[in-house]
């Protein structure tokens, strides 16, 4: 009878154990998208970045220009 138990626990543990492996599977996928991911949202990032730098620089040149006209005004 114990043996049968131990057995039934052993078919368990290796049913438990595939599920495991699924999972560790499935959260491997998972972080090599993440990582894929990351780095494309760092291509944003800079993108966006020179963006708002470039935005700035004409901005200032536009302030730049408003105020000479003042002056000549």
């Amino acid at each position: 009878m114990e043996l049968r138990a131990s057995l039934r626990k052993i078919e368990e543990m290796k049913g438990r154990i595939e599920e495991l492996k699924l999972t560790l599977q499935n959260c491997e996928i998972r972080i090599e998208y993440l990582e894929a991911n990351k780095g494309h949202q760092n291509k944003q990032l800079h993108h966006f970045q020179n963006q708002v730098r470039n935005r700035d620089h004409i901005m200032g040149e536009t302030v730049t220009q408003i105020r000479e006209v003042a002056d000549h005004l």
